[in-house]
C-alpha cells in the first residue's frame, strides 16, 4: 500500500511539474483581486528538478500555493512535495494586503521558493514566506512582516 502512495505521489509531482514548466511561474502581476479566487484555487505553483539527494528517481520540488477557506482574510494554504514527501502548511497575507495576489519565485538558495507580492503601481517584490526544502525535511516559514 506504501508503494502505491509513494507512486501515486511521485507521479502526481511529476504532473504538476510538467504543467508548471519549471522556468516560468504562474502569470500574475500581484495586484489586487477584482474578485477573489474560490477555495481550493491554486494561485501560484512552480517546481524544480531535484539533483540531490536522489538522481536515480527523478525527484522534483513542488510548491502550491492555493486559496483556503478563510480566502477573505488573505488566508492560503501551502503545499509542497519533494519526491515522494509533502509537507502542508498556511499563511496569512499582511493586514492591507489580503486582497493581493501572492507571487512565488525561486529562492537564491537552492530547493527554495519564495512567496510575496507586489502593490499597484511598484515594480518591488516584498518577500514575505519561504517554502525550502533539503530532500529529507521541508520547512515553511514567515521571512519579513509587513502592514500597508
Amino acid at each position: 500500500m506504501k508503494k502505491i502512495i509513494t507512486v501515486a505521489h511521485v507521479c502526481f509531482a511529476a504532473v504538476i511539474a510538467a504543467s508548471c514548466n519549471s522556468s516560468t511561474h504562474v502569470a500574475n502581476t500581484g495586484e489586487a483581486y477584482s474578485k477573489l479566487p474560490k477555495p481550493g484555487y491554486v494561485v501560484a505553483a512552480d517546481s524544480m528538478e531535484a539533483t540531490t539527494p536522489d538522481k536515480l528517481n527523478h525527484f522534483f520540488f513542488t510548491v502550491r500555493v492555493i486559496a483556503d477557506s478563510n480566502i477573505a482574510s488573505g488566508v492560503y494554504d501551502v503545499d509542497a512535495d519533494f519526491g515522494p514527501n509533502f509537507s502542508t502548511s498556511q499563511f496569512t497575507m499582511p493586514k492591507g494586503a489580503e486582497t493581493l495576489t501572492p507571487i512565488l519565485r525561486k529562492g537564491s538558495a537552492p530547493y527554495t521558493f519564495i512567496v510575496g507580492f507586489k502593490v499597484k503601481d511598484d515594480t518591488t517584490f516584498y518577500d514575505y514566506f519561504e517554502v525550502s526544502s533539503n530532500g529529507h525535511a521541508t520547512k515553511m516559514q514567515y521571512i519579513k512582516a509587513y502592514t500597508l
